[in-house]
């Protein structure tokens, strides 16, 4: 089983919001220093926003693993047509048919993810946490990059945590150092960040800093489990 410090990768990088902000050519100089890449399928569906294509993320080229995160009620055309990822992730609230969706993902050698929306209650799915590989928590509505993190957020993070020690959970949505230690003191193991990162004077300083930040809080998480044993 994966122990929790190898399960860390702290910075999910969204280039999302790069399109939005008009910052296409920074794209290079992040890739080289985020961990993983996290893009999003949106088709006004669940969400009223749309994202990237199965084509864009099919050809979108890096070195990094790529977690896709699925913003759709229309799951299985979009995970049959998925290549050279790492993951899938789908929101829990847009299916009745987890089990039948967590088999499409594992027929095609992709791990499975599930994502949380901040107003669903963690004992909702948690009959599901044996199934995945990793939880997206969203701290934020799902759709829209640069949005207030929501403060209930590591309180769910603590909760998932304390129900599977070695499950990787990210958090997507309002990440900055301060929310980022937060939450991985709590328990989290990856951020997913986009605008922070993009609107910085200095790219390569605001991720090293926002590493230290997170390196810290799983520090933190550590040193309150030594504790509390």
């Amino acid at each position: 089983m994966i122990s929790r410090i190898e399960n860390n990768n702290l910075i999910e990088f969204s280039p999302l919001c790069i399109g939005r902000l008009k910052k296409s050519s920074s794209l290079s100089e992040v890739l080289t220093l985020v961990d993983t890449v996290h893009l999003d399928i949106m088709d006004k569906t669940f969400v009223n926003s749309s994202a990237f294509s199965v084509e864009e993320i099919n050809n979108f080229k890096c070195d990094k693993p790529k977690h896709v995160h699925i913003m759709s009620r229309d799951l299985k055309k979009y995970i049959s047509r998925l290549k050279d990822i790492d993951s899938v992730s789908f929101h829990y609230e847009a299916t009745n048919d987890h089990d039948e969706i967590l088999k499409e993902i594992k027929k095609r050698n992709f791990r499975t993810g599930i994502v949380i929306k901040s107003e669903t209650p963690i004992n909702e799915f948690k009959h599901l946490i044996s199934q995945i590989d990793r939880i997206i928590l969203m701290a934020v509505p799902p759709g829209y990059s640069g949005q207030k993190f929501i403060d209930k957020t590591s309180g769910k993070v603590q909760e998932v945590r304390n129900l599977d020690a070695d499950i990787h959970i990210a958090v997507d949505g309002g990440m900055n150092e301060q929310t980022m230690f937060e939450v991985t003191s709590a328990g989290a193991n990856s951020c997913v960040v986009c605008s922070v990162i993009i609107k910085s004077i200095n790219i390569k300083k605001k991720i090293l800093n926002l590493k230290e930040m997170c390196m810290k809080g799983s520090s933190q998480f550590i040193t309150n489990k030594i504790e509390n044993n």
